[in-house]
């Protein structure tokens, strides 16, 4: 009784550290998780370079693909305030323009100036919404930099450490287990390095279209638009909207035509195939993940957990189907 009195104390004890350590990580739970999905991506890298040492291949690995997303990411940001501060400086080309491209479309001149009539209004509830959200925007940009920075540390350390890491943990367990506990450790890694792998590949394709697709629609900054489309297209489902929907805006001013035939083709060949059809196959075969699942897994965890759901969420999948399929084969 004394005995199991104590081992009762000591599993409570250990629970209630864990959720305390987890309560003191949740303000950082995106940087951790991108880091851990990171460190699955840079994995083949780093197994490319062993022999140059094991800390050297984990930072060359590390480097290899946070370099590439940081230049992208914070270059983008960059010109997208650049751009955002010209478009509010220049409000009333801009004005000129979509009236003119209206015009040329064959809308009747009463409807043009009730559109006119809006922009003043329009104008000034985003200046007092950016007024009103200037502290929350600064409080995110500096958590969202942390995260980043996190994510680079993560990465590195788990492409360090990682394996050492199970080795050790292994000990715990009782030496009959040890064996089966590996394999099924060795099942579910193979599943997470398909499913985040996998992923890479798709938004580097989807990066790769997009570059003739701005190029022939003649969109300026078009390397840079196709490296950020690359970006959203890690985060599957919704991201690329944010890339296509502001030049889509951007051609409205210019032509509307072009810019129509510019989201329909877009939406067809740069969302609608790669998200419905190409990533859940292709990285339902690389992870064994059904389909189905994997899409569900990435809608349903980003609604529930933001940034953090979208990898998250696929995660559990994968480990619901790395233990169905170490049972059933």
């Amino acid at each position: 009784m004394k005995h199991d009195k104590w081992l009762i104390i000591f599993a409570i004890s250990l629970i209630s550290l864990l959720a305390l350590t987890f309560y003191f990580f949740s303000p950082l739970l995106d940087g951790i998780v991108m880091g851990i999905v990171f460190a699955y991506v840079a994995k083949p890298f780093k197994k490319r370079l062993e022999r140059i040492g094991r800390i050297p291949s984990a930072i060359l690995a590390t480097l290899i693909i946070i370099i590439p997303i940081s230049i992208l990411m914070f270059y983008g940001i960059f010109q997208g305030v650049n751009q955002a501060v010209y478009i509010i400086t220049h409000q009333k080309l801009y004005e000129e323009k979509l009236i003119e491209v209206l015009r040329e479309a064959g809308i009747e001149k009463e409807y043009i100036m009730q559109i006119k009539g809006i922009f003043p209004s329009l104008l000034s509830i985003i200046q007092s919404a950016l007024r009103i959200s200037a502290l929350d925007v600064t409080v995110k940009a500096i958590m969202f930099l942390m995260n980043f920075l996190i994510s680079a540390i993560v990465c590195f350390y788990a492409l360090l450490d990682s394996e050492n890491f199970m080795k050790r943990t292994m000990k715990i367990l009782p030496e009959e287990r040890r064996d089966e506990f590996e394999k099924f450790v060795e099942e579910l890694d193979e599943t997470f390095l398909g499913l985040w792998f996998g992923n890479f590949v798709v938004a580097m394709l989807i990066g790769l279209a997009s570059i003739p697709f701005f190029l022939y629609f003649k969109i300026p900054f078009a390397p840079l638009l196709s490296g950020l489309m690359f970006l959203a297209a890690l985060i599957p489902i919704f991201a690329e909207w944010m890339i296509l929907v502001p030049v889509f805006l951007y051609l409205a001013t210019q032509n509307i035509s072009t810019a129509i035939w510019f989201i329909v083709i877009g939406f067809t060949f740069l969302y609608f195939l790669p998200e419905i059809i190409l990533r859940p196959y292709f990285v339902g075969y690389t992870s064994k993940i059904h389909p189905l699942v994997l899409m569900l897994s990435f809608i349903g965890g980003a609604v529930v957990g933001g940034v953090s759901g979208f990898f998250i969420a696929p995660m559990v999948a994968g480990l619901i189907t790395a233990v169905y399929n170490y049972y059933t084969q």
